[in-house]
């Protein structure tokens, strides 16, 4: 049985928490932040809930300090509160949390949440980190990329791409591709968390570029994309990485529109020749002639029409 750790100076909160998961859980209680760095190290849990506004040492700031230890550092952290602003959830994801749970809650959809978010973890802990020690040219990475972009290339491969493009340039991000009601997710390290899916969904009116701490998120219409280690010590190379990944999401972007456009235009080819063969089968019944080579012929004609047109 799992154990989780659930962190709240609200008494009523916590006796919710312990009755709701109590049968499905090992289930272990902290009254404040003090008290959680007090017993962590004795109750080792899988995972902590932890509510963000408590008295004395808050969510926020007791998150930072489990993240500091070694022995806590990689247990996965579920913020609870009633607040769910993008200002909040920044906080959050800067003091180390993977998810984010608004108030009042489904309580079956975050007992799959837990478990998920467990299991995940521990799959990951147990996976060997093969990092690569060659030095890559940043010329040699963008050109690469720019040349994908160009290609057909299918849009999961592109995406991939891109990742293993900010690999090869240190970079340490997430990336989520959206198409119609598709939504894709790549990641430079493990899986991209359900707290940084969130801050992609409310980031999308913030402008192309959002800055919180270390962290950059650039957003286009299809692509959003989370940096996760921006040198903001260093100005002259904080720009200069927000250069390069500016290049390289507007190049995704535009071939993902690029690729709409193509696709658009294929669905109109094919109405049109839906229509003209309807009503070709209309006269040849009336007429009695044979009509089949005349809607072949028309047929070709607007496929050549499309690949002509695909390749401008």
């Amino acid at each position: 049985m799992h154990k989780i750790l659930s962190v709240d100076d609200e008494p009523i909160n916590q006796a919710i928490v312990e009755e709701l998961f109590n049968t499905k859980f090992d289930v272990v209680l902290a009254s404040s932040g003090e008290e959680c760095l007090e017993k962590i190290d004795s109750i080792q849990p899988d995972l902590i809930l932890l509510d963000v506004s408590m008295e004395g040492l808050n969510g926020y700031d007791t998150c930072r300090e489990l993240k500091k230890e070694i022995n806590t550092q990689n247990i996965p952290i579920i913020f609870v509160s009633a607040r769910g602003s993008l200002e909040d959830k920044t906080r959050a994801y800067i003091a180390g949390g993977y998810d984010y749970i608004i108030k009042p809650f489904n309580h079956l959809e975050l007992e799959v949440k837990i478990e998920e978010t467990i299991n995940q973890h521990k799959h990951e802990e147990t996976v060997s980190q093969n990092t690569s020690t060659r030095e890559y040219d940043e010329s040699e990475v963008i050109i690469q990329f720019l040349s994908a972009c160009c290609a057909d290339y299918p849009l999961n491969q592109l995406g991939e791409l891109l990742i293993r493009s900010c690999q090869k340039l240190g970079i340490n991000c997430v990336f989520q591709l959206r198409m119609d009601s598709n939504i894709s997710s790549f990641s430079t390290k493990n899986k991209i968390s359900p707290l940084e899916n969130s801050l992609f969904e409310q980031t999308t009116n913030t402008g192309p570029v959002f800055d919180f701490d270390s962290n950059t998120v650039f957003t286009h219409p299809h692509i959003s994309l989370l940096i996760k280690n921006m040198p903001i010590e260093n100005s002259r190379q904080s720009n200069k990485v927000k250069d390069i990944i500016a290049l390289l999401t507007g190049a995704a972007e535009s071939r993902i529109k690029s690729l709409i456009n193509e696709m658009t235009l294929s669905q109109h080819s094919e109405l049109m020749f839906k229509i003209i063969k309807k009503h070709l089968q209309r006269f040849s019944q009336n007429s009695g002639l044979p009509m089949e080579d005349v809607i072949n012929s028309i047929q070709d004609n607007i496929n050549k029409l499309y690949n002509k047109k695909a390749k401008l």
